[in-house]
């Protein structure tokens, strides 16, 4: 498995792998409200505007030439999105694309000591077997459902 930079040229595919896993794992979890609201956040405009501005940078993990994971972290330090193929999951993709991201957010302020996530209910035992911890009880906004949750570097 290869974990590297992703650039708006990959943006297609990996928005397409978000929506893909989204509504295997994680529709069924969300009112009406909730999907249209993640939907609209996935928007290509909106992740591109994003990358440009620099709030946003995108890992993502092939299996050969194949994209099976993304990560992407917003403001340096928090887990925007992290999707992974469900064929995929439960095998350390998750774990190494939250590694390469903290790993690139160390390098760009070497100073961070944690980084956080709003965890959906479907993905809060997979951070919680990456270290992960919550900060508090599942909150709901927008139609979205999470846990804020963090990680000690």
């Amino acid at each position: 498995m290869q974990i590297c930079r992703l650039y708006k040229k990959h943006l297609t595919k990996a928005l397409g792998l978000v929506q893909k896993v989204f509504d295997e794992c994680d529709r069924i979890d969300y009112e009406e409200q909730g999907i249209r609201t993640f939907e609209h956040f996935i928007r290509r405009e909106n992740m591109e505007q994003n990358m440009d501005s620099g709030e946003m940078v995108f890992f993502g993990a092939y299996e050969a030439s194949q994209l099976i994971g993304v990560v992407a972290m917003r403001n340096g330090f928090h887990v925007s999105l992290l999707f992974v193929g469900k064929e995929y999951q439960r095998q350390g993709v998750a774990r190494r694309l939250i590694r390469r991201a903290a790993s690139y957010c160390l390098e760009q302020d070497p100073a961070l000591r944690h980084i956080t996530v709003n965890a959906s209910p479907n993905g809060v035992p997979a951070y919680l077997a990456m270290g992960f911890y919550p900060l508090s009880k599942e909150q709901k906004k927008e139609g979205m459902r999470f846990t804020p949750m963090r990680i000690d570097l």
